[in-house]
Parts: structure tokens; sequence; C-alpha cells
């Protein structure tokens, strides 16, 4: 009994340290004005801010990426209709990325989700809404000392574009802007909500597509909630700012043919770890 009192005693000290490892952006009464559901700063003894490529191409994510009605089609709408605001893509940690300064212009924004140039031909060339298949969420998963529960709290999503689309990608995949998952989930409620009132299927505006049940979709908003989604890992908050492939390139080498299969094994087993951390809270 004594060692299990022991044991939780360190576990709260383990905890309360750990959430002072990331940089996080606090409003004027302690919440994190970037969160759909702000947690009292005082409140949060863990905080470990996660990086996940969604590729929509992906079975599982299908449902975000139906026909016409893709998710990234539904984010460039509500930049034309200046719903949502567009930020410049950073990978710096210590910014939340929302500041004045990192606002992109929308035109600029409509400008690179909609076509690019392409000196071959002289001339600008139309990107379809099913080129731009791959998104990247930043998060992070808090431990609520309050409620006693752990959250993923969806703190931006990325629009990417992907490896070969465009000129500019030849060598490799290109963010093209960055957007407060606040603003996405609220607009995602809002058109959902008015192409219900609309009457027919056909007129659903930000669903998630429910394979099993065609009538009864289920908004955007709804779908990350429940994470519906399928993602990978490729980083985590560190001292160094890398994400897995280069640890992993700086390890074995970027020749190194085992060095991919490497790359996607230690983004499960991240995965696996804080799934069981999250277990294992409940032990004692």
């Amino acid at each position: 009994m004594n060692n299990k009192i022991i044991s939780v005693s360190v576990l709260m000290v383990w905890l309360s340290l750990m959430s002072f490892s990331v940089f996080a952006q606090l409003g004027p009464q302690g919440y994190n004005p970037n969160s759909v559901r702000p947690i009292l700063e005082d409140d949060i003894m863990y905080r470990k801010t996660i990086w996940r490529k969604i590729n929509l191409l992906e079975k599982q994510n299908k449902p975000f990426f139906s026909n016409k009605n893709e998710i990234t089609q539904v984010i460039l709408e509500a930049v034309e209709q200046r719903k949502v605001q567009p930020f410049v893509p950073t990978s710096d940690p210590r910014k939340s990325g929302f500041d004045d300064e990192d606002q992109m212009e929308y035109e600029e924004c409509v400008q690179k989700l909609k076509s690019y140039y392409d000196p071959n031909f002289g001339d600008s060339v139309i990107i379809r809404p099913s080129e731009l298949y791959q998104v990247e969420i930043k998060e992070d998963l808090v431990f609520d000392r309050r409620r006693s529960l752990m959250y993923w709290d969806i703190q931006s999503i990325t629009i990417v574009m992907p490896q070969g689309t465009t000129p500019d990608t030849q060598m490799g995949e290109l963010p093209i802007a960055t957007f407060r998952f606040k603003d996405l989930y609220d607009y995602f409620n809002e058109a959902y909500k008015a192409s219900l009132e609309k009457g027919p299927t056909e007129d659903l505006r930000a669903f998630w597509y429910n394979p099993d049940n065609p009538k009864r979709h289920v908004s955007l908003s709804d779908a990350f909630d429940l994470r519906l989604f399928s993602s990978r890992i490729f980083k985590v908050a560190n001292p160094d700012d890398n994400d897995i492939a280069s640890i992993i390139n700086n390890e074995y080498g970027a020749d190194n043919p085992e060095t991919a299969k490497k790359i996607l094994y230690e983004s499960q087993k991240i995965e696996y770890d804080l799934r069981e951390f999250e277990h294992n809270l409940w032990e004692f």
C-alpha cells in the first residue's frame, strides 16, 4: 500500500514538471485562447505537443474527403467567404503561429489553394480539390487534474501540397496555409447546421460521410471530437525541435534502406506509448 502511495506521489510530481515541457499561449484569464474547450492552466498537470500527418486518401479518412465535400475544399470555401483567417505556416515551437504578423492575405491563400504557375506551360494550372489530400494537425495531449481526464486539444490544421503536385513540390511536400482549429470548428458547425435547414441530403456541407448509413452523416466538428481520423505522428515536442525523420536519419543515416521502416516504427511506438501512459494513470 505504501509503495502505491509513493508511486502516485512520484507520478504526480512528474506530471507537474512535464506540464512545462512545451510552450503554451495563455489568455488573460489563464486559458488557452486557441482551444475549443479551454482548460485552466493551473489545472493542467501534463502537456505534450504532438504533430500528425493525415492522408485523406486512406480508407479510414475517405469520409473526410468525400466527392465534392473534401475537407480541404470546405476550408477553401471558408477562406473565400472570409469566415476563417489563414496564417503563414511556422515550425517555430515557441510561437502559436496566430499572431497578427503571421496572418496571410485571403486572396493569397485562395490563389495558392486553387492554382499554380507552371513554367513549362507558361500559364496557371488549376488545382483540383482531390489533389489537396494531405493535412497536418498540431495538438496538445493534456491531463486535466480537476476532472482527472486526458484530452486531445487540437490547436491547428495545415493544408499541405503533396510532393509532386506542383513544380515547387518536386523535392518534397509544401505547407500552404495554417488555420486555427477553433475557427474551423466553429465554421464546420455553422456550415453543417445551415445546410441541414435546406432539407435534402444533397445540400449538406462540412460533413463526415457515414459509409454505413448515408442518411446519417455527422459534422466535421463532431468527427474530430470523436477522432474518426487515421494519422501518423511525425513529431513530438523535444529540446532539439527535431521531427522523427530527422532523429532517425541522424542516428542511422538517410541512405540506410531500413530508415523508412524505422521512422514508421518509431511513430507507431510513440502512439502506443501515449496510450499506455494514459492507461497507467488509472492503475494506482
